[in-house]
Protein backbone atom coordinates (compact mmCIF):
# COMPACT_ATOMS: atom_id res chain seq x y z
CA UNK A 1 0.00 0.00 0.00
CA UNK A 2 1.28 3.46 -0.82
CA UNK A 3 1.43 6.02 1.93
CA UNK A 4 1.72 9.59 0.71
CA UNK A 5 4.53 11.33 2.52
CA UNK A 6 5.53 14.95 2.71
CA UNK A 7 4.77 16.13 -0.80
CA UNK A 8 7.71 18.22 -1.97
CA UNK A 9 7.73 21.14 -3.99
CA UNK A 10 20.49 4.01 -37.91
CA UNK A 11 22.73 1.76 -38.17
CA UNK A 12 21.44 -0.27 -35.28
CA UNK A 13 17.73 -0.59 -35.99
CA UNK A 14 16.26 -3.24 -38.26
CA UNK A 15 12.71 -3.29 -39.57
CA UNK A 16 10.66 -6.48 -39.31
CA UNK A 17 9.48 -8.48 -42.28
CA UNK A 18 6.74 -6.83 -44.32
CA UNK A 19 3.28 -7.94 -43.36
CA UNK A 20 1.34 -9.70 -46.07
CA UNK A 21 -2.18 -8.82 -47.13
CA UNK A 22 -3.39 -12.02 -45.49
CA UNK A 23 -1.91 -10.88 -42.21
CA UNK A 24 -3.91 -7.68 -42.46
CA UNK A 25 -7.25 -9.17 -43.44
CA UNK A 26 -10.08 -6.83 -42.60
CA UNK A 27 -13.12 -7.20 -40.45
CA UNK A 28 -13.49 -8.38 -36.86
CA UNK A 29 -15.85 -11.08 -38.01
CA UNK A 30 -13.36 -12.62 -40.42
CA UNK A 31 -10.84 -15.33 -39.69
CA UNK A 32 -8.20 -14.44 -37.09
CA UNK A 33 -5.38 -12.32 -38.47
CA UNK A 34 -2.33 -14.25 -39.58
CA UNK A 35 0.86 -13.97 -37.54
CA UNK A 36 3.80 -12.35 -39.29
CA UNK A 37 7.31 -13.47 -38.29
CA UNK A 38 9.56 -10.57 -37.37
CA UNK A 39 12.70 -9.78 -39.23
CA UNK A 40 16.04 -9.88 -37.43
CA UNK A 41 16.53 -7.29 -34.73
CA UNK A 42 19.77 -5.61 -33.72
CA UNK A 43 21.35 -7.26 -30.72
CA UNK A 44 22.15 -4.89 -27.88
CA UNK A 45 25.43 -5.07 -26.00
CA UNK A 46 23.70 -4.99 -22.61
CA UNK A 47 23.10 -8.24 -20.74
CA UNK A 48 20.16 -6.76 -18.81
CA UNK A 49 17.28 -4.43 -19.54
CA UNK A 50 15.58 -2.17 -17.03
CA UNK A 51 13.83 0.65 -18.87
CA UNK A 52 13.69 2.52 -22.19
CA UNK A 53 12.50 5.95 -23.26
CA UNK A 54 12.16 7.81 -26.55
CA UNK A 55 13.80 11.19 -27.09
CA UNK A 56 11.87 12.79 -29.95
CA UNK A 57 13.88 16.00 -29.85
CA UNK A 58 17.15 14.13 -30.25
CA UNK A 59 15.75 11.32 -32.39
CA UNK A 60 17.03 8.54 -30.12
CA UNK A 61 15.85 5.52 -28.18
CA UNK A 62 17.58 5.47 -24.77
CA UNK A 63 18.09 2.12 -23.04
CA UNK A 64 19.65 1.41 -19.65
CA UNK A 65 21.16 -1.88 -18.51
CA UNK A 66 24.35 -3.66 -17.47
CA UNK A 67 27.02 -4.95 -19.80
CA UNK A 68 28.99 -8.12 -19.04
CA UNK A 69 32.53 -8.57 -20.36
CA UNK A 70 34.28 -11.85 -21.22
CA UNK A 71 36.23 -11.82 -17.94
CA UNK A 72 32.98 -11.66 -15.97
CA UNK A 73 33.25 -8.00 -15.01
CA UNK A 74 30.33 -5.70 -15.69
CA UNK A 75 29.43 -2.06 -15.83
CA UNK A 76 26.34 0.02 -16.34
CA UNK A 77 25.70 1.03 -19.93
CA UNK A 78 23.47 3.84 -21.13
CA UNK A 79 22.98 3.81 -24.89
CA UNK A 80 20.98 6.03 -27.22
CA UNK A 81 20.25 4.53 -30.63
CA UNK A 82 19.67 7.04 -33.41
CA UNK A 83 16.44 6.77 -35.39
CA UNK A 84 16.19 10.34 -36.74
CA UNK A 85 18.20 13.50 -36.97
CA UNK A 86 21.97 13.81 -37.08
CA UNK A 87 24.92 12.62 -35.06
CA UNK A 88 26.65 9.30 -34.38
CA UNK A 89 24.41 6.26 -34.66
CA UNK A 90 24.93 5.34 -31.00
CA UNK A 91 25.57 7.58 -28.02
CA UNK A 92 26.82 5.74 -24.93
CA UNK A 93 28.08 6.22 -21.41
CA UNK A 94 29.55 3.67 -19.00
CA UNK A 95 29.33 3.83 -15.22
CA UNK A 96 29.28 1.57 -12.20
CA UNK A 97 26.90 -1.39 -12.24
CA UNK A 98 24.13 -1.93 -11.47
CA UNK A 99 22.44 0.63 -13.69
CA UNK A 100 18.66 0.81 -13.78
CA UNK A 101 16.10 3.24 -15.16
CA UNK A 102 16.37 6.00 -17.75
CA UNK A 103 14.59 9.29 -18.42
CA UNK A 104 15.15 12.25 -20.72
CA UNK A 105 14.26 15.93 -20.68
CA UNK A 106 11.54 16.78 -23.23
CA UNK A 107 14.00 18.92 -25.22
CA UNK A 108 16.53 16.06 -25.31
CA UNK A 109 19.21 18.14 -23.62
CA UNK A 110 19.67 15.89 -20.57
CA UNK A 111 19.53 12.16 -19.98
CA UNK A 112 19.24 10.51 -16.56
CA UNK A 113 20.17 7.00 -15.41
CA UNK A 114 19.65 5.38 -12.00
CA UNK A 115 22.58 4.22 -9.88
CA UNK A 116 22.68 2.68 -6.41
CA UNK A 117 23.74 5.87 -4.59
CA UNK A 118 22.41 8.62 -6.85
CA UNK A 119 20.86 9.43 -10.23
CA UNK A 120 23.49 10.00 -12.91
CA UNK A 121 22.93 12.97 -15.23
CA UNK A 122 24.37 13.73 -18.68
CA UNK A 123 23.97 16.57 -21.10
CA UNK A 124 23.35 15.37 -24.63
CA UNK A 125 24.27 17.12 -27.85
CA UNK A 126 24.34 15.60 -31.32
CA UNK A 127 25.18 12.09 -30.15
CA UNK A 128 27.68 13.02 -27.44
CA UNK A 129 27.10 12.64 -23.69
CA UNK A 130 28.81 14.86 -21.14
CA UNK A 131 28.64 14.00 -17.40
CA UNK A 132 26.93 16.48 -15.08
CA UNK A 133 26.76 16.59 -11.29
CA UNK A 134 24.83 13.57 -10.03
CA UNK A 135 21.38 14.06 -8.53
CA UNK A 136 21.21 13.14 -4.82
CA UNK A 137 18.89 10.23 -4.07
CA UNK A 138 18.39 7.72 -1.23
CA UNK A 139 20.22 4.43 -1.59
CA UNK A 140 18.73 1.85 -3.93
CA UNK A 141 19.61 -1.84 -4.11
CA UNK A 142 16.58 -3.10 -5.99
CA UNK A 143 16.65 -1.15 -9.26
CA UNK A 144 15.44 2.40 -9.72
CA UNK A 145 12.76 3.51 -12.10
CA UNK A 146 12.83 7.02 -13.53
CA UNK A 147 10.19 9.10 -15.29
CA UNK A 148 10.10 12.71 -16.44
CA UNK A 149 6.61 14.18 -16.38
CA UNK A 150 5.06 17.54 -15.63
CA UNK A 151 8.46 19.19 -15.90
CA UNK A 152 9.89 17.13 -13.01
CA UNK A 153 12.12 14.08 -12.68
CA UNK A 154 10.74 11.35 -10.39
CA UNK A 155 12.63 8.24 -9.25
CA UNK A 156 12.20 5.26 -6.96
CA UNK A 157 14.57 4.26 -4.14
CA UNK A 158 14.62 1.02 -2.15
CA UNK A 159 17.54 0.02 0.07
CA UNK A 160 18.04 -3.65 0.87
CA UNK A 161 20.73 -5.82 2.37
CA UNK A 162 20.69 -7.80 -0.88
CA UNK A 163 18.54 -7.92 -4.04
CA UNK A 164 16.83 -10.94 -2.54
CA UNK A 165 15.51 -8.79 0.30
CA UNK A 166 13.75 -6.24 -1.91
CA UNK A 167 10.36 -7.35 -0.61
CA UNK A 168 11.25 -6.05 2.85
CA UNK A 169 11.75 -2.58 4.23
CA UNK A 170 10.48 0.81 3.19
CA UNK A 171 11.03 2.44 -0.20
CA UNK A 172 10.11 5.82 -1.58
CA UNK A 173 9.34 7.88 -4.66
CA UNK A 174 11.45 11.01 -4.87
CA UNK A 175 11.62 14.11 -7.04
CA UNK A 176 14.72 15.99 -8.16
CA UNK A 177 15.28 19.70 -7.69
CA UNK A 178 15.05 22.05 -10.66
CA UNK A 179 17.07 25.08 -11.69
CA UNK A 180 13.89 27.14 -11.39
CA UNK A 181 13.60 26.44 -7.69
CA UNK A 182 11.56 23.23 -7.63
CA UNK A 183 12.30 21.50 -4.33
CA UNK A 184 13.82 18.02 -4.11
CA UNK A 185 12.55 15.42 -1.66
CA UNK A 186 10.50 12.29 -1.17
CA UNK A 187 6.90 12.52 -2.33
CA UNK A 188 5.62 9.18 -1.08
CA UNK A 189 6.68 6.01 0.73
CA UNK A 190 5.92 2.43 -0.16
CA UNK A 191 6.23 -0.85 1.67
CA UNK A 192 6.91 -2.73 -1.56
CA UNK A 193 8.69 -2.13 -4.83
CA UNK A 194 6.87 0.41 -6.98
CA UNK A 195 6.84 1.14 -10.72
CA UNK A 196 6.40 4.57 -12.30
CA UNK A 197 4.80 5.68 -15.54
CA UNK A 198 4.35 9.22 -16.87
CA UNK A 199 1.69 10.60 -19.15
CA UNK A 200 0.52 13.73 -20.98
CA UNK A 201 -0.31 16.81 -18.99
CA UNK A 202 1.92 15.82 -16.07
CA UNK A 203 0.15 12.52 -15.26
CA UNK A 204 2.00 10.06 -13.02
CA UNK A 205 1.15 6.44 -12.18
CA UNK A 206 2.48 4.55 -9.18
CA UNK A 207 2.03 0.77 -9.42
CA UNK A 208 3.33 -1.42 -6.55
CA UNK A 209 4.42 -5.01 -7.00
CA UNK A 210 2.36 -7.54 -5.10
CA UNK A 211 3.86 -9.50 -2.22
CA UNK A 212 2.02 -12.68 -3.16
CA UNK A 213 -0.90 -13.68 -5.41
CA UNK A 214 -3.25 -12.92 -2.53
CA UNK A 215 -1.88 -9.40 -2.13
CA UNK A 216 -3.91 -6.65 -3.80
CA UNK A 217 -1.76 -3.55 -4.33
CA UNK A 218 -3.41 -0.25 -5.18
CA UNK A 219 -2.45 1.57 -8.36
CA UNK A 220 -2.50 5.36 -7.99
CA UNK A 221 -2.91 8.14 -10.55
CA UNK A 222 -1.63 11.66 -9.87
CA UNK A 223 -1.10 14.90 -11.72
CA UNK A 224 2.00 17.03 -11.23
CA UNK A 225 1.07 20.55 -10.18
CA UNK A 226 3.22 23.67 -10.04
CA UNK A 227 3.48 23.43 -6.24
CA UNK A 228 7.03 23.68 -4.95
CA UNK A 229 6.71 23.28 -1.17
CA UNK A 230 5.27 20.11 0.26
CA UNK A 231 6.10 20.79 3.89
CA UNK A 232 2.43 21.18 4.79
CA UNK A 233 1.24 18.07 2.96
CA UNK A 234 -0.76 15.32 4.60
CA UNK A 235 0.84 11.97 5.36
CA UNK A 236 -2.13 10.12 3.92
CA UNK A 237 -3.14 8.61 7.25
CA UNK A 238 -6.70 9.85 6.80
CA UNK A 239 -7.17 7.86 3.61
CA UNK A 240 -6.42 10.72 1.24
CA UNK A 241 -3.11 12.10 0.13
CA UNK A 242 -3.94 15.67 1.09
CA UNK A 243 -2.75 17.01 -2.26
CA UNK A 244 -5.45 18.68 -4.30
CA UNK A 245 -3.00 20.95 -6.11
CA UNK A 246 -4.24 24.06 -4.34
CA UNK A 247 -2.06 23.99 -1.19
CA UNK A 248 1.40 24.05 -2.72
CA UNK A 249 1.76 20.27 -2.95
CA UNK A 250 3.51 18.81 -5.94
CA UNK A 251 1.07 15.97 -6.68
CA UNK A 252 -2.68 16.15 -7.11
CA UNK A 253 -4.33 12.82 -6.30
CA UNK A 254 -6.76 11.73 -9.04
CA UNK A 255 -7.72 8.19 -8.06
CA UNK A 256 -6.59 4.72 -7.10
CA UNK A 257 -7.62 1.23 -8.12
CA UNK A 258 -7.35 -2.23 -6.63
CA UNK A 259 -7.94 -4.95 -9.18
CA UNK A 260 -9.93 -7.10 -6.78
CA UNK A 261 -11.60 -5.75 -3.69
CA UNK A 262 -13.41 -8.82 -2.35
CA UNK A 263 -10.34 -11.02 -1.89
CA UNK A 264 -11.68 -13.76 -4.16
CA UNK A 265 -9.20 -13.25 -6.99
CA UNK A 266 -5.52 -12.57 -7.39
CA UNK A 267 -4.43 -8.95 -7.04
CA UNK A 268 -2.78 -6.79 -9.65
CA UNK A 269 0.30 -8.43 -11.16
CA UNK A 270 1.82 -5.33 -12.79
CA UNK A 271 3.93 -5.60 -15.95
CA UNK A 272 3.56 -2.21 -17.68
CA UNK A 273 1.26 0.78 -18.10
CA UNK A 274 0.72 3.47 -20.71
CA UNK A 275 -1.54 6.51 -21.16
CA UNK A 276 -3.48 7.32 -24.29
CA UNK A 277 -2.44 10.46 -26.16
CA UNK A 278 -5.04 12.62 -24.39
CA UNK A 279 -4.54 10.98 -21.00
CA UNK A 280 -8.14 9.77 -20.81
CA UNK A 281 -7.25 6.05 -20.80
CA UNK A 282 -4.60 4.16 -18.87
CA UNK A 283 -3.79 0.68 -20.17
CA UNK A 284 -2.23 -1.74 -17.70
CA UNK A 285 -0.53 -4.99 -18.68
CA UNK A 286 -1.48 -7.37 -15.88
CA UNK A 287 0.01 -10.84 -15.58
CA UNK A 288 -3.33 -12.29 -14.48
CA UNK A 289 -5.91 -10.41 -16.54
CA UNK A 290 -4.05 -9.34 -19.67
CA UNK A 291 -4.72 -5.74 -20.68
CA UNK A 292 -6.89 -3.76 -18.24
CA UNK A 293 -8.19 -0.29 -19.16
CA UNK A 294 -8.71 2.41 -16.54
CA UNK A 295 -10.00 5.96 -16.76
CA UNK A 296 -6.90 8.14 -16.76
CA UNK A 297 -8.61 10.80 -14.62
CA UNK A 298 -10.14 8.74 -11.80
CA UNK A 299 -8.84 5.14 -12.19
CA UNK A 300 -12.27 3.56 -12.67
CA UNK A 301 -12.49 0.43 -14.80
CA UNK A 302 -13.31 0.84 -18.51
CA UNK A 303 -14.61 -1.67 -21.02
CA UNK A 304 -11.80 -3.16 -23.07
CA UNK A 305 -12.77 -3.27 -26.75
CA UNK A 306 -9.31 -4.12 -28.06
CA UNK A 307 -8.45 -7.52 -29.49
CA UNK A 308 -6.57 -9.35 -26.74
CA UNK A 309 -3.25 -11.10 -27.01
CA UNK A 310 -3.63 -14.69 -28.25
CA UNK A 311 -4.61 -17.34 -25.72
CA UNK A 312 -1.70 -18.41 -23.56
CA UNK A 313 0.49 -15.36 -24.30
CA UNK A 314 1.73 -13.74 -21.10
CA UNK A 315 1.32 -9.93 -21.24
CA UNK A 316 4.50 -7.88 -20.74
CA UNK A 317 4.05 -4.41 -22.26
CA UNK A 318 1.51 -1.85 -23.49
CA UNK A 319 1.90 1.46 -25.31
CA UNK A 320 -0.25 4.13 -26.96
CA UNK A 321 1.29 6.29 -29.68
CA UNK A 322 1.58 10.01 -28.85
CA UNK A 323 -0.23 10.92 -32.07
CA UNK A 324 -3.34 9.12 -30.82
CA UNK A 325 -3.49 6.59 -33.66
CA UNK A 326 -2.02 3.30 -32.41
CA UNK A 327 -2.21 0.89 -29.48
CA UNK A 328 0.29 -1.92 -28.99
CA UNK A 329 0.27 -4.92 -26.67
CA UNK A 330 3.39 -7.01 -26.13
CA UNK A 331 3.77 -10.44 -24.61
CA UNK A 332 5.78 -13.58 -24.15
CA UNK A 333 4.53 -16.37 -26.41
CA UNK A 334 5.62 -19.91 -26.97
CA UNK A 335 6.29 -21.21 -30.45
CA UNK A 336 5.02 -19.09 -33.32
CA UNK A 337 2.20 -17.37 -31.43
CA UNK A 338 2.10 -13.59 -31.73
CA UNK A 339 4.23 -11.68 -29.20
CA UNK A 340 3.03 -8.28 -30.45
CA UNK A 341 -0.41 -6.96 -31.38
CA UNK A 342 -0.62 -3.56 -33.08
CA UNK A 343 -4.08 -2.04 -33.53
CA UNK A 344 -5.77 1.30 -34.05
CA UNK A 345 -6.19 3.25 -30.81
CA UNK A 346 -9.76 3.98 -31.88
CA UNK A 347 -11.42 0.60 -31.21
CA UNK A 348 -14.39 1.54 -33.41
CA UNK A 349 -12.19 0.98 -36.47
CA UNK A 350 -13.22 -2.51 -37.52
CA UNK A 351 -9.88 -3.89 -38.60
CA UNK A 352 -7.93 -6.96 -37.57
CA UNK A 353 -4.71 -5.97 -35.79
CA UNK A 354 -1.24 -6.67 -37.08
CA UNK A 355 0.27 -9.57 -35.15
CA UNK A 356 4.02 -10.22 -35.08
CA UNK A 357 5.91 -13.19 -33.67
CA UNK A 358 9.45 -12.92 -32.32
CA UNK A 359 10.71 -16.48 -32.53
CA UNK A 360 14.18 -16.46 -34.03
CA UNK A 361 17.77 -16.60 -32.80
CA UNK A 362 18.38 -13.18 -34.34
CA UNK A 363 15.12 -11.64 -33.16
CA UNK A 364 14.60 -12.76 -29.59
CA UNK A 365 11.71 -14.82 -28.27
CA UNK A 366 9.48 -12.37 -26.39
CA UNK A 367 8.77 -8.72 -25.69
CA UNK A 368 10.40 -7.79 -22.38
CA UNK A 369 8.37 -6.12 -19.61
CA UNK A 370 8.12 -2.37 -20.30
CA UNK A 371 9.87 -2.96 -23.61
CA UNK A 372 7.74 -0.88 -26.03
CA UNK A 373 7.66 2.83 -26.88
CA UNK A 374 6.41 4.82 -29.90
CA UNK A 375 8.09 7.70 -31.66
CA UNK A 376 6.30 11.01 -31.13
CA UNK A 377 4.75 10.99 -34.61
CA UNK A 378 3.47 7.44 -34.13
CA UNK A 379 5.19 6.21 -37.29
CA UNK A 380 7.58 3.87 -35.50
CA UNK A 381 7.18 1.44 -32.61
CA UNK A 382 10.39 0.48 -30.82
CA UNK A 383 10.38 -2.99 -29.26
CA UNK A 384 12.98 -4.68 -27.07
CA UNK A 385 12.93 -8.48 -27.09
CA UNK A 386 14.95 -11.07 -25.20
CA UNK A 387 15.85 -14.73 -25.32
CA UNK A 388 14.08 -17.12 -22.99
CA UNK A 389 16.79 -16.77 -20.36
CA UNK A 390 16.63 -12.98 -20.39
CA UNK A 391 20.36 -12.57 -20.98
CA UNK A 392 20.39 -11.35 -24.60
CA UNK A 393 18.39 -8.43 -25.96
CA UNK A 394 17.41 -7.10 -29.37
CA UNK A 395 15.97 -3.79 -30.55
CA UNK A 396 13.35 -3.78 -33.32
CA UNK A 397 11.75 -0.89 -35.16
CA UNK A 398 8.21 -1.62 -36.35
CA UNK A 399 6.92 0.73 -39.05
CA UNK A 400 3.32 1.28 -38.01
CA UNK A 401 2.20 1.66 -41.62
CA UNK A 402 2.58 -2.15 -41.74
CA UNK A 403 -0.71 -2.28 -39.83
CA UNK A 404 -2.58 -0.19 -42.41
CA UNK A 405 -4.88 -1.88 -44.88
CA UNK A 406 -3.26 -2.26 -48.31
CA UNK A 407 -4.25 -0.19 -51.33
CA UNK A 408 -3.55 -0.96 -54.98
CA UNK A 409 -3.98 0.76 -58.34
CA UNK A 410 -5.05 -1.97 -60.76
CA UNK A 411 -6.53 -2.55 -64.22
CA UNK A 412 -4.83 0.59 -65.55
CA UNK A 413 -5.30 0.99 -69.33
CA UNK A 414 -4.99 3.89 -71.72
CA UNK A 415 -6.16 4.98 -75.16
CA UNK A 416 -4.06 6.02 -78.17
CA UNK A 417 -0.94 7.96 -77.27
CA UNK A 418 -0.70 10.59 -80.01
CA UNK A 419 1.60 13.55 -79.48
CA UNK A 420 -0.39 16.75 -78.90
CA UNK A 421 -3.71 14.88 -78.72
CA UNK A 422 -6.10 14.18 -75.85
CA UNK A 423 -5.09 11.17 -73.77
CA UNK A 424 -7.27 9.06 -71.52
CA UNK A 425 -6.27 6.67 -68.71
CA UNK A 426 -8.68 4.53 -66.68
CA UNK A 427 -8.21 2.13 -63.80
CA UNK A 428 -9.38 1.16 -60.34
CA UNK A 429 -8.25 1.84 -56.79
CA UNK A 430 -8.61 -1.28 -54.66
CA UNK A 431 -8.81 -0.74 -50.89
CA UNK A 432 -8.69 -3.64 -48.46
CA UNK A 433 -10.34 -3.46 -45.09
CA UNK A 434 -12.85 -0.82 -44.00
CA UNK A 435 -14.33 1.90 -46.16
CA UNK A 436 -12.10 4.94 -46.67
CA UNK A 437 -12.44 7.73 -44.12
CA UNK A 438 -12.76 10.33 -46.88
CA UNK A 439 -13.48 10.30 -50.62
CA UNK A 440 -10.22 9.19 -52.30
CA UNK A 441 -8.45 11.30 -54.90
CA UNK A 442 -5.33 10.46 -56.90
CA UNK A 443 -2.40 12.75 -57.42
CA UNK A 444 -0.92 12.80 -60.93
CA UNK A 445 2.46 13.85 -62.27
CA UNK A 446 3.50 13.82 -65.92
CA UNK A 447 7.18 13.41 -66.81
CA UNK A 448 8.43 14.05 -70.34
CA UNK A 449 12.01 14.88 -71.33
CA UNK A 450 13.21 16.91 -68.31
CA UNK A 451 9.82 18.45 -67.56
CA UNK A 452 7.72 17.47 -64.54
CA UNK A 453 4.12 18.71 -64.49
CA UNK A 454 1.69 18.35 -61.58
CA UNK A 455 -1.76 17.66 -63.03
CA UNK A 456 -5.09 18.23 -61.23
CA UNK A 457 -6.03 15.46 -58.82
CA UNK A 458 -8.41 12.79 -60.06
CA UNK A 459 -11.53 11.76 -58.09
CA UNK A 460 -12.22 8.09 -57.39
CA UNK A 461 -15.78 6.84 -57.80
CA UNK A 462 -17.57 4.81 -55.13
CA UNK A 463 -16.78 1.60 -57.02
CA UNK A 464 -13.07 2.50 -57.06
CA UNK A 465 -12.85 3.41 -60.75
CA UNK A 466 -11.15 6.55 -61.98
CA UNK A 467 -10.52 8.32 -65.29
CA UNK A 468 -7.60 10.62 -66.06
CA UNK A 469 -7.85 12.95 -69.05
CA UNK A 470 -4.87 14.91 -70.30
CA UNK A 471 -3.34 16.36 -73.46
CA UNK A 472 -0.01 14.83 -74.41
CA UNK A 473 3.06 16.98 -75.15
CA UNK A 474 3.43 18.11 -78.77
CA UNK A 475 6.71 16.27 -79.22
CA UNK A 476 6.58 12.49 -79.70
CA UNK A 477 8.58 10.35 -77.34
CA UNK A 478 8.53 8.75 -73.92
CA UNK A 479 5.97 10.07 -71.41
CA UNK A 480 5.49 8.80 -67.87
CA UNK A 481 2.54 9.30 -65.53
CA UNK A 482 2.89 8.78 -61.78
CA UNK A 483 -0.48 8.01 -60.19
CA UNK A 484 -0.48 8.25 -56.42
CA UNK A 485 -2.88 7.49 -53.60
CA UNK A 486 -1.79 9.14 -50.34
CA UNK A 487 -3.78 6.76 -48.16
CA UNK A 488 -5.99 7.75 -45.24
CA UNK A 489 -6.33 6.92 -41.54
CA UNK A 490 -6.67 3.19 -42.22
CA UNK A 491 -5.21 2.60 -45.70
CA UNK A 492 -1.63 2.67 -46.91
CA UNK A 493 -0.31 4.78 -49.73
CA UNK A 494 0.32 3.33 -53.20
CA UNK A 495 1.77 4.46 -56.53
CA UNK A 496 1.57 3.38 -60.14
CA UNK A 497 4.00 4.34 -62.91
CA UNK A 498 2.47 4.39 -66.38
CA UNK A 499 4.98 4.51 -69.26
CA UNK A 500 3.82 5.29 -72.80
CA UNK A 501 5.60 6.05 -76.08
CA UNK A 502 3.73 8.73 -77.99
CA UNK A 503 3.67 8.79 -81.77
CA UNK A 504 3.11 11.46 -84.39
CA UNK A 505 -0.48 11.80 -85.54
CA UNK A 506 0.30 10.47 -89.08
CA UNK A 507 1.62 7.20 -87.59
CA UNK A 508 -1.52 6.35 -85.67
CA UNK A 509 -2.86 3.02 -86.87
CA UNK A 510 -6.22 2.86 -85.09
CA UNK A 511 -7.42 6.06 -83.37
CA UNK A 512 -10.27 4.18 -81.71
CA UNK A 513 -8.21 1.30 -80.38
CA UNK A 514 -7.22 0.79 -76.74
CA UNK A 515 -3.91 -0.41 -75.44
CA UNK A 516 -3.00 -1.98 -72.09
CA UNK A 517 -0.85 0.12 -69.83
CA UNK A 518 2.86 -0.51 -70.16
CA UNK A 519 3.42 0.22 -66.51
CA UNK A 520 3.31 -1.45 -63.14
CA UNK A 521 2.63 -0.58 -59.58
CA UNK A 522 5.65 0.98 -57.95
CA UNK A 523 6.93 -0.67 -54.79
CA UNK A 524 5.10 0.76 -51.79
CA UNK A 525 6.28 0.87 -48.18
CA UNK A 526 2.98 -0.69 -47.26
CA UNK A 527 3.34 -3.53 -49.71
Amino acid sequence: MLLTGALAGSALVAAPGTASAAARAAGPGSAPAAVVPSGPGTELSAASFTQMTVDDAGGRVWIAGDRVYPDGSRDGELIGVLYAGAGPAVASAHMAAPLSGVAVEPDGSKVYAGQSEHVAAYSHFNGSLYPLDPIPAPADDCGRELVHTGGRLFFTSRPAASPGNCADGLGSVGVAATAEGGTAGEVMYTSTRVHLEGGPGGLLVTAPERWSPADDPDLGIYRVTDGSDGSDGSDGSDGSDGSDGSDGNLLEFLGERRFTEDGTREGMDFRDAGFSADGSVLAVADGVRGTVLLDGHNARFLENRYAPLPEGVAPTAVAFSPDGKWFAQGGAASGDEADLTLAFADPSVERQPLRISFDDEAAGRRVVPRGMEFSGDGEQLFVVTSDEEGTRFWLHTIQTREALAPSRLVDVTHGPAVAGAPFRVSGRLDLDGPAPTRAPRLTVQRLSDSEVVDLPSVPVAEDGTFVLEDVLPERAGNVQYVLGYAGDEVHSLSEYWLVVDTVEASNTADPGGRQPARGAPAPSPAG
